[in-house]
């Protein structure tokens, strides 16, 4: 990432003043400074992440995201500048485009999947205490964000491999059995039933129809393409089931999109989004 500048001040004179002087809202909490790049400002957590994830992604794939400029962190709080993405949300277009434009659209991004998970895992960054493969966390091996796990803005991990990950994460609904001894032995069961030897690969985290932008050219199959996928804040290393999990949990109420999340990405791991779905039913977010 040696292309990208960290700074704790402004990365260029008059590009953010002040709060008051930003450019036009785009979604969230992001805004238009110039025509060709724009603001984004969250926790300083997510900030991290997600300029990590950005340029891994950018090294290793052919998948279209913004270019970070530069970022900086000042105590809880993260800005990253970077271009600005031409496209429609795709939500926004979700009803008036045909059913065989979806499907080319979620088979567009079912291959950028594929390319996600084809890359290699590389080893932890200088000292990190992982062992070389087989880890969860960020992109180059640090603590990650995750918002079905918690909706706490904190960093997770990282974990030194799927075993410990699922140990924890069934931990956390410790305090429901210890009320209530029938959740206890749900719990039980639910941990010896989760297998321990995924692929653990790269992941988005929260591939959903806001976070896809798209152009509209005709009312064809093919006249409809992909022009950014946004929002990698969520995105690092996990059981390849995992992004079938969030998928299914972030927009999965939307009958087509979340059949496809299911049959395309989730693939042969039905039964491992089942379980995590029932573990979800016991209370859902937990606060950390």
């Amino acid at each position: 990432m040696s292309s990208i500048s960290r700074k704790r001040e402004h990365p260029a004179p008059g590009i953010l003043p002040c709060t008051s002087q930003l450019g036009p809202f785009i979604r969230g909490n992001a805004f238009r400074t110039t025509p060709d790049l724009v603001i984004k400002r969250c926790s300083a957590i997510r900030t991290s992440v997600e300029v990590e994830a950005l340029a891994f992604v950018a090294a290793h794939t052919t998948i279209p995201v913004p270019r970070v400029h530069c970022y900086w962190i000042d105590g809880d709080e993260g800005s990253v500048v970077m271009d600005y993405m031409e496209g429609e949300m795709l939500q926004r277009v979700w009803r008036r485009i045909s059913d065989a434009q979806r499907l080319t659209v979620m088979r567009k991004i079912a291959t950028f999947v594929d390319q996600l998970r084809a890359i290699p895992q590389p080893r932890p960054a200088d000292g990190v205490n992982l062992p070389p493969t087989g880890w969860i966390g960020s992109p180059l091996g640090h603590g990650f964000c995750d918002f079905l796990v918690t909706q706490s803005d904190i960093l997770l991990g990282p974990f030194p491999s799927e075993r410990a990950f699922w140990d924890w994460r069934v931990s956390l609904y410790k305090r429901f059995g210890d009320i209530h001894p029938p959740t206890a032995l749900q719990l039980a069961e639910l941990r010896r039933s989760m297998p321990c030897d995924h692929p653990i690969v790269f992941t988005h985290g929260d591939i959903n129809r806001r976070n896809i932008l798209v152009r509209v050219s005709g009312d064809g199959p093919n006249d409809i393409e992909i022009t950014a996928v946004l929002d990698w804040e969520q995105a690092g290393w996990r059981p390849i089931h995992w992004e079938s999990v969030k998928w299914e949990f972030i927009d999965g109420h939307t009958p087509v999109w979340g059949k496809f999340g299911i049959a395309e990405i989730g693939k042969q791991y039905q039964s491992d989004i089942d379980l995590d779905l029932k573990l979800q039913s016991i209370s859902g977010y937990v606060p950390l």
